[in-house]
C-alpha cells in the first residue's frame, strides 16, 4: 500500500534568510505578490536560486548598452518617440 504525504508524520522546520539573499527574496516577493516568507520556504527547498551577483555585476552578461537596441537619447525624449 502506497502511503501519500498527508499519512507520514509531519515536519515543522524554521527556515530564515539573511543578508543580500533575504533582500532579493523581499523584492522578488514585491514583484510577483507572493509573501516572502512562502518564497523563502521555495529557496530552501531549492525551487528558487539566488543569483550570487547583483545584476549587471556578472562577467558573464554584457553590459547593458550592449543588450539595448534603441536610440541613445530615449529616456530623455520618450513621449516624442511615442507620439510618432
Amino acid at each position: 500500500m502506497h502511503r501519500g504525504p498527508e499519512d507520514g508524520p509531519s515536519i515543522t522546520a524554521h527556515v530564515t534568510a539573511t543578508g543580500a539573499t533575504a533582500d532579493y527574496l523581499r523584492q522578488l516577493a514585491a514583484v510577483t505578490g507572493q509573501s516572502p516568507e512562502a518564497l523563502t520556504i521555495q529557496w530552501a527547498a531549492g525551487q528558487i536560486v539566488v543569483p550570487d551577483t547583483a545584476l549587471g555585476d556578472d562577467p558573464a552578461v554584457p553590459d547593458w548598452p550592449a543588450l539595448f537596441d534603441g536610440p541613445p537619447d530615449l529616456s530623455e525624449h520618450t513621449h516624442a518617440y511615442l507620439r510618432r
